[in-house]
């Protein structure tokens, strides 16, 4: 029986797509560039290869940091200083948190029955201020990010943190849920967690490793 949640954060509860996309259009103007079509798509293909790589083990956060934007104005031949945008788009990111459609639902109904936790890769403060924002903080017992924890999905250890913390919790009564085939259901599963994928964008993928499939989190009351 499930009496605990491991639940993402980003393009899980949180559109962290949208939100990107609203706080470099931000940045873009407040620096006197031009934001074209192009950018976000850019932006997602370099982004999301860097975050393998640290769930990987490959790079840092920090690295991420150092190189994201730049890569993407090489990408784009734009000739702008990447620090400077990568400062501008963290700031305007801390303060914006749209969420998945029916993300509030699902938590008040998750929160009711299980003990539910957040888990996300990403810093610490911004994580906790975007689900402030977006009125989800109430209802997580607690907050696992990889900043604070010091590790990332889908490293062992990041779960090993999160069970020091749930008192009582054991790997047959927790279940993971998530947008991410590596971090989230990969990481669970090795671990010896159930998961449930969120497929939002609906990918034809016939095995997902997942022991559920939802395409909205409406569905994971089906589950759970």
């Amino acid at each position: 029986m499930i009496k605990n949640i491991l639940i993402d954060i980003d393009n899980t509860l949180l559109d962290f797509n949208e939100s990107a996309k609203q706080s470099m259009e931000i940045s873009f103007n407040k620096n006197g560039l031009s934001f074209s079509e192009n950018v976000f798509p850019t932006f997602k293909k370099i982004n999301d290869g860097l975050w393998l790589k640290i769930e990987r083990g490959e790079m840092t956060r920090a690295d991420l940091h150092d190189v994201r934007w730049n890569l993407i104005f090489d990408s784009l031949g734009i000739d702008f200083d990447g620090h400077i945008l990568e400062r501008d788009f963290l700031d305007n990111l801390f303060n914006c948190a749209v969420k998945v459609s029916g993300a509030l639902e699902i938590v008040k109904y998750l929160a009711k029955k299980y003990n539910l936790y957040s888990a996300s890769n990403a810093f610490y403060n911004q994580q906790i201020n975007r689900l402030k924002i977006s009125g989800l903080l109430p209802f997580f017992k607690d907050n696992f990010v990889s900043e604070k924890i010091g590790f990332s999905k889908p490293k062992k250890e990041f779960f090993d943190e999160c069970f020091k913390k749930m008192k009582g919790a054991k790997k047959e009564d927790t279940i993971m849920i998530g947008d991410s085939l590596s971090a989230d259901v990969i990481g669970g599963k090795n671990y010896g967690l159930d998961t449930v994928w969120f497929n939002r964008e609906k990918l034809n993928i016939e095995n997902s490793q997942a022991d559920f499939v939802v395409n909205s989190l409406s569905e994971i009351k089906n589950i759970l």
